[in-house]
């Protein structure tokens, strides 16, 4: 899933797993019948804030914030059972 994230107003590009982007919206209580894609950017953006650096810098560290938040074993499951 490829997101444009918004952090203090410059633009960032970043393109995550369509399973990840799925557990981040079992993570946020996102209704599972819409397109999560602008609640990820916006939640993103804002948990990437400040800008520190460069784009590279900026998006390893929007990455380690999403692991960080979906690396809940319970989340896991969760997800994977909604399947079934």
């Amino acid at each position: 899933m490829k997101l444009e994230l918004c952090i203090d107003s410059k633009p960032l590009n970043v393109e995550i797993d369509d399973v990840v982007a799925g557990l981040l919206a079992v993570r946020l209580n996102l209704p599972d019948s819409e397109d999560h894609r602008a609640a990820l950017a916006r939640y993103l953006s804002e948990k990437g804030e400040p800008w520190i650096l460069d784009e590279e810098h900026m998006r390893r560290r929007v990455l380690r914030r999403l692991i960080l938040d979906i690396a809940d074993p319970a989340l896991v499951i969760r997800h994977l059972m909604a399947d079934e």
